[in-house]
């Protein structure tokens, strides 16, 4: 029983069992711009080939729309073997958050771009992408895409000073993707989440989707659209197993110190039928927790 952790220094892998972690790649270092690069921020699982997938936050190249973009690698990992087995390098994918896997391709939050891009692990390209809207820049700050056979959800954080409002859910019938530049807005339908705000992750759990509000540290149903559970404030990352739901804690404090080797990170961990709080897991000196996956070997 194993929990993987994205942090602001790397992959970590936490034994729920032994209560310990150890690093699976660390990219605390110096690039080009002499900055430390800001972690792993997105996680998936590859169920056709049994791979877990990893996106880091890297400064590669300079052709920036904003002055806080980054570039992307997909970091594509063996739990079986313990190794890296691919890496690829994506650039102008700014600011990525959440991942998903369906059906052989990636989709990942281009949330500096405001959409979604859709790679794709046979051709190793990326092939297609979901637009929000027409504006190409860190509008909704989208960082949450949940998808499966029937449905895609998106989530819209619109935390930005300049565009400040509650969180919303793109929702999209999966059959209906079916052009290379596709615009979410047009297609999809969207709901408005009442009184939420900051909100990340979006999690299939029990015939319902679970979201994080992470400033209030609310663990939202969709279908009820209000809070379930409260929880410490600024969650981020949730995941399941049979019998539990994980929700990540990130760190309370400037972004230069929660981007440090100091911090320390947190999951709480709930039962799944009735969300009682069972146990708080500390995971020290990770710096910011960004993304959790729960794994059984």
């Amino acid at each position: 029983m194993f929990l993987y952790v994205g942090t602001s220094k790397g992959l970590y892998k936490y034994n729920l069992i032994k209560k310990k972690q150890i690093i699976i790649f660390g990219n605390w270092h110096k690039g080009i711009f002499k900055k430390p690069s800001k972690g792993v921020f997105g996680i998936c699982k590859d169920f056709d080939k049994n791979i877990l997938v990893a996106a880091s936050r890297e400064r590669l190249t300079t052709n920036h729309s904003y002055k806080k973009s980054t570039d992307t690698i997909l970091h594509f990992y063996d739990p079986k073997r313990n190794l890296i087995i691919d890496k690829v390098t994506l650039n102008n994918i700014y600011d990525i958050h959440q991942i998903c896997y369906f059906n052989n391709k990636i989709y990942i939050t281009d949330t500096g771009n405001n959409r979604i891009q859709i790679y794709n692990i046979e051709t190793k390209k990326i092939e297609s992408s979901i637009n929000i809207g027409k504006i190409r820049n860190n509008l909704n700050h989208v960082n949450a895409i949940y998808v499966d056979k029937n449905d895609i959800l998106i989530g819209l954080n619109n935390g930005n000073k300049d565009n400040f409002q509650n969180s919303q859910i793109i929702k999209l019938n999966t059959s209906t993707l079916t052009f290379n530049e596709f615009d979410a807005l047009k297609h999809g339908k969207i709901i408005n989440l009442s009184n939420i705000y900051h909100t990340h992750d979006i999690e299939s759990i029990d015939n319902d989707y679970l979201i994080s509000a992470s400033e209030d540290g609310n663990l939202i149903s969709l279908n009820m659209n209000k809070s379930i559970k409260s929880l410490p404030i600024w969650t981020r990352g949730i995941s399941k197993n049979q019998e539990h739901i994980f929700v990540g804690k990130s760190g309370i404090a400037s972004r230069q110190l929660r981007h440090s080797r100091y911090y320390d990170g947190m999951i709480s961990v709930l039962d799944r039928k009735n969300l009682d709080l069972i146990e708080e897991l500390n995971i020290p000196k990770i710096g910011q927790l960004n993304e959790i996956l729960y794994y059984d070997e």
